[in-house]
């Protein structure tokens, strides 16, 4: 056993090797650690002391091994992609609820980061590999002794030990051969709970008295809520970045209202749109299972409910809640690169929705807007930043971004100019459109992107201020403060979208005991809260604590 211990000794130094270099926390380490040597200890331990051929066990090494270092790698790479590891249902949304269009773009998109693990992956391995061969030859004249009964009770012993370990629920689930199905079912799980919940709260439509809503506003009112994909302000000349990527909104500045101190809940679409249309928050992240979300508030209200999207139809939370609209339009089939993922050919829909005959409208547009990968989310007459030699190329170049990220950076300032030529031109459609009704155009992200203002990194982040800090605007004459200094008031509130469906129901004149006027940013009872980022106290300006 002495000899077995010493070949398993690499083993656990490759472990420590992902941890060292931050691709498995402390936690995780230390399960697949003890994990790791249970199987090699256990099944080694029985294959060495009932005398198999040494062979047996190098196979062991040479199957267990790479498992386990493979499941470290991913979790490494997941880790820095998405700040968390793989069990948040953000994650799990993302792994799982996507297509192969979208699969094959984030392939492309992080190709670099891809390759990084890959590369870690068979580094370690190699050498572990290697030096459990050398460790092999070098001892192998010293397994000649048969082994006795004490050796096969220790052998025995971890092999049970390691049966034992199974038996403990979170050790179970660290299992590499494990783990990545037990997700997969809680996904499946998570669907499974939110169909059920879906249908429960359909069901309660039939009889809505309870939720006591109350149509408060004009005859004919038209509210249109168009949500962002992966806008950061900071990329925007709305909020003073150097570059001019939003000319539009620039020029029509005076008739908006421009919010700047707004986070997002999350860092992912899934997990803060399940909180910014519904009354889930950050303190009740479940509430959208028991309470009517935006959608059916509306329609209790009398209503008609549009949602038009540039993104793909999927059967997780999101598709559902489009379901729950009136009419729903899908534009975007999963084809990846090409016209039909331009955010303009929402104009259409969006235009058809517009001359819709109903009083009231609530219209829903959900672009696909600056989602990686960048340089797919703008025709090429937007190329305006390619390669572009200005203050921010120099800027980056002096804060060690490399070559690549400046080139995506560049991607994505492309991408933030073509989403101010299609929301300018939403806006353009509904001032058009208004023919004296009521209406206003509230635009939010759904989080943030981190693309090279803290770090190295190009994609989403939870561990970044970057994958949360959002633009939030509004057009609607009805809203804009006659004077400078209220103006200024309004706009520097602090926010978090999470309590968004407050300030939508308070565009669409709702009343209802599911509003909350302190949470709605329009409201002169609107009281700020403590806001959050991935679990961290977050304060505008000030560095996020790791």
């Amino acid at each position: 056993m002495l000899i077995l211990f010493c070949r398993v000794l690499p083993s656990m130094a490759g472990l420590l090797l992902f941890f060292l270099f931050d691709q498995l926390s402390a936690n995780e380490s230390l399960k697949l650690s003890v994990l790791l040597a249970a199987f090699l200890l256990g099944f080694g331990g029985v294959l060495h002391a009932w005398r198999l051929p040494a062979s047996s066990i190098s196979v062991l090494m040479r199957i267990v091994v790479p498992l386990f270092y493979l499941d470290a790698a991913v979790k490494g790479f997941l880790r820095g992609y998405f700040g968390m590891r793989p069990n948040p249902s953000a994650v799990l949304q993302s792994m799982f609820a996507t297509d192969q269009a979208e699969t094959a773009e984030f392939f492309a998109h992080n190709g670099m980061a891809l390759a990084q693990a890959a590369a870690w992956f068979v580094l370690v391995t190699a050498a572990v590999l290697l030096a459990d061969r050398y460790l092999q030859g070098r001892l192998a004249a010293r397994a000649s002794a048969v082994p006795g009964r004490a050796q096969k009770g220790v052998a025995v012993f971890l092999a049970l030990f390691l049966v034992l370990l199974h038996v403990n629920t979170t050790m179970r689930r660290e299992n590499p051969v494990l783990f990545w199905p037990l997700r997969y079912h809680q996904y499946v799980q998570q669907l499974d709970a939110m169909q059920a919940m879906q249908r429960a709260l359909t069901a309660a439509m039939a009889a809505p008295r309870e939720w006591n809503v109350r149509y408060a506003g004009e005859d004919d009112r038209t509210v249109i809520l168009v949500i962002g994909e992966s806008t950061n302000r900071a990329s925007m000349s709305l909020y003073g970045y150097a570059r001019a990527t939003t000319p539009r909104l620039d020029a029509m500045r005076a008739n908006l209202l421009v919010f700047n101190d707004v986070i997002s809940p999350a860092s992912s679409t899934v997990e803060s749109m399940m909180s910014m249309l519904t009354p889930a928050d950050l303190a009740s992240p479940d509430a959208w299972m028991a309470k009517p979300n935006l959608l059916m508030l509306a329609e209790a209200a009398g209503y008609k409910t549009f949602w038009v999207s540039n993104q793909t139809r999927n059967d997780g939370w999101i598709g559902m809640l489009a379901g729950e609209a009136d009419e729903s339009d899908f534009i975007n089939y999963g084809t990846g690169r090409g016209e039909n993922n331009f955010d303009a050919n929402l104009f259409q829909p969006f235009g058809q929705a517009l001359a819709d005959a109903a009083p009231k409208k609530l219209i829903v547009v959900h672009l696909l807007g600056a989602h990686p990968s960048y340089d797919m989310r703008y025709p090429s007459r937007f190329s305006h930043f390619d390669n572009k030699d200005d203050v921010v190329s120099a800027q980056m170049a002096s804060q060690g971004r490399s070559t690549w990220i400046r080139n995506q950076r560049d991607e994505y300032d492309n991408a933030i100019r073509y989403g101010d030529y299609v929301l300018g031109s939403l806006i353009g459609m509904a001032e058009q459109a208004k023919s004296g009704r009521a209406a206003s155009l509230l635009f939010v992200s759904d989080h943030g992107q981190e693309v090279g203002y803290s770090r190295n990194h190009a994609g989403h982040s939870a561990s970044d201020k970057s994958g949360y800090e959002i633009p939030m605007l509004l057009w609607s004459k009805q809203h804009l403060p006659p004077s400078p200094a209220a103006r200024a008031a309004l706009e520097n509130r602090p926010y978090q979208t999470d309590k968004l469906d407050a300030t939508v129901l308070g565009l669409l004149k709702i009343e209802t005991r599911y509003y909350a006027a302190q949470d709605d940013i329009l409201s002169s009872a609107f009281t700020p809260v403590q806001r959050y980022m991935n679990g961290v106290h977050y304060q505008r300006g000030a560095p996020l604590a790791r």
